[in-house]
C-alpha cells in the first residue's frame, strides 16, 4: 500500500467529536462542529487532528455560542448567510486577509442581525 492509498486516521477531538465525520465547512470553522449549522457567534471547542499517511493536519473546531440549542436561525438568516457566502466565494477582497470588503461586511452584518432576531423570536 502506498502513502496515497493509506487510509485517513483521526484522533478523537473535544466533546467526543469524531474528526472523520466532520465536513470541510466544519473543519474550516464555517459551520458548527457539533450541529453543522453555519456559525455566527461561536466558541472554540478545541482541536482535532487528521492523519493521512505521514501528514498530520490539526484543525481548530468551533461551535455555536453559547450552545447549539440557542442558535436556531430560521429561513431568513439562512438566506442572508447564503448571500454572504456566495459573495465571498467570488470576491478577491473577501478572500484576502484584511481585504476589507464593504459589501461583504454589510452582508455578514445582515446575517448576524437576522440570526439575532430569529433567536429573539424563538425565546419569546
Amino acid at each position: 500500500m502506498t502513502d496515497s492509498q493509506t487510509a485517513a486516521t483521526a484522533r478523537p477531538g473535544p466533546a467526543e467529536i469524531d474528526p472523520n465525520t466532520l465536513t470541510y465547512q466544519q473543519l474550516q470553522s464555517w459551520n458548527c462542529a457539533l450541529c453543522g449549522l453555519p456559525l455566527g457567534v461561536d466558541r472554540p471547542l478545541g482541536t482535532v487532528t487528521i492523519a493521512r499517511g505521514a501528514t498530520h493536519t490539526t484543525y481548530e473546531v468551533r461551535g455555536c455560542a453559547p450552545s447549539c440549542a440557542e442558535t436556531s436561525t430560521g429561513p431568513a438568516a439562512e438566506t442572508e448567510w447564503r448571500a454572504a457566502l456566495e459573495h465571498a466565494a467570488g470576491c478577491l477582497a473577501c478572500q484576502t486577509l484584511g481585504g476589507g470588503c464593504p459589501e461583504g461586511e454589510q452582508l455578514l452584518h445582515a446575517y448576524e442581525e437576522a440570526a439575532r432576531q430569529a433567536r429573539a423570536e424563538d425565546s419569546a
